[in-house]
């Protein structure tokens, strides 16, 4: 990494372990969260497998995770927007001293010009699904099956409720929260994802809001926890988790009386999140690493469901924003991709590649099936 022409005083932040942060750390953070987070994945910063650039002056927290000799960034700096290219130099003056690229995972296209005249490099590298929380409505053809859907859980007598750990505690509903998640989890065929991707986190004070669906005994059937950012004009659903074997429509059921409950508070935009590596070859001239992301989303959906997760998004009708990858130096190295996606998987890159593996011989698998069954056809004809 070049060096910078005026170093910035290590005096001026701090980097902090947010899993071992003190209280007044904490707050810190939370703080400058609330008062500047506009990437819908700012808030991530609060779990524990990050790391906090803390700065005074500017005020800012850059959250982050470290693999090798990268420092992979979630999102976007968190900072005033008049400081952006400011707290860009102190971050970079910190990876210059700890001898380390750059990557920023999921940074908004708002930003892109700012990163492109300090000298970063900038690839898209899918789009998020975002909503007008005032406007929206599931009416529509464009809605019809999600509408349907919602008929359907209706009809089983499901209704959603709000949970608030931090007010009224309740053992019951948490420990069924941990039970899907640990039966959903069980369905990966990747270790439990991170970085990008949030946890419950019901014992933290960290303005997370948590609704769920309820069948008539009380069963919970289904959990969406969300994140604020645009200090609070804005909520992102983090995680959508469901009960094995449940009712049909528990997903959009809640989505529609989350979506109803943010238009009465007044919030301005609402997200379902980002599908990875979505659209990525449809920019007027993609680079290299632009068409394998968009091989990666045709032909890799056993190790993680790309066009599932697209599909499970777009029923809703979102607007659809681009997301991007940015590096620096410009141009990222496979050693900078890899720090990337060893940071974003609870068991590293080798997981991928142990998944990845897996697809193979599956599908050689299917395929010797396929040969034996057209044998077995022919001998009987």
């Amino acid at each position: 990494m070049k060096s910078e022409k005026n170093k910035i005083d290590r005096e001026s932040y701090s980097i902090v372990a947010a899993a071992s942060a003190t209280g007044e750390e904490w707050n810190r953070a939370l703080s400058c969260l609330r008062k500047y987070a506009e990437n819908s994945l700012a808030y991530l910063s609060l779990e524990p497998d990050k790391q906090w650039l803390l700065a005074d002056s500017p005020e800012g927290l850059v959250s982050f995770a470290r693999s090798g000799h990268t420092i992979v960034v979630c999102g976007d700096p968190v900072c005033a927007d008049e400081d952006f290219l400011a707290m860009l130099q102190v971050l970079r003056s910190f990876a210059s001293s700890e001898r380390c690229h750059l990557v920023f995972l999921m940074t908004e296209e708002q930003h892109i010009p700012e990163y492109k005249a300090e000298g970063f490099g900038c690839f898209k590298s899918g789009e998020e699904a975002t909503f007008d929380a005032q406007t929206w409505s599931m009416r529509g053809g464009k809605c019809a099956k999600a509408r349907s859907s919602w008929h359907t859980a209706v009809h089983y007598g499901l209704t959603v409720k709000e949970y608030r750990p931090q007010q009224e505690p309740d053992e019951k509903i948490e420990r069924q929260f941990h039970e899907i998640t640990d039966a959903w989890l069980g369905e990966k065929h990747t270790a439990r994802l991170q970085f990008a991707v949030g946890s419950l986190m019901l014992e933290k004070p960290c303005d997370k809001r948590y609704f769920y669906a309820v069948d008539q005994d009380g069963v919970v059937q289904g959990i969406n926890v969300l994140n604020p950012y645009l200090g609070g004009k804005g909520w992102i659903v983090d995680i959508m988790r469901r009960r094995e074997g449940c009712p049909h429509g528990v997903m959009e059921l809640l989505f529609h009386d989350i979506m109803e409950t943010l238009k009465k508070e007044g919030v301005e935009q609402a997200s379902l999140g980002v599908a990875p590596f979505f659209n990525t070859e449809e920019e007027n001239h993609p680079l290299l690493i632009e068409k394998a992301e968009h091989y990666i989303y045709e032909n890799m959906n056993y190790i993680y469901g790309f066009k599932p997760l697209y599909n499970a998004k777009e029923k809703f009708n979102p607007i659809w924003k681009s997301v991007y990858v940015v590096c620096y130096p410009k141009h990222i190295s496979f050693w900078m991709e890899e720090a990337a996606f060893a940071v974003l998987d609870s068991q590293g890159f080798s997981d991928y590649v142990r998944a990845y593996l897996d697809m193979r011989h599956a599908q050689k698998e299917k395929k010797r099936e396929e040969r034996e069954e057209k044998r077995e056809e022919k001998e009987e004809s």
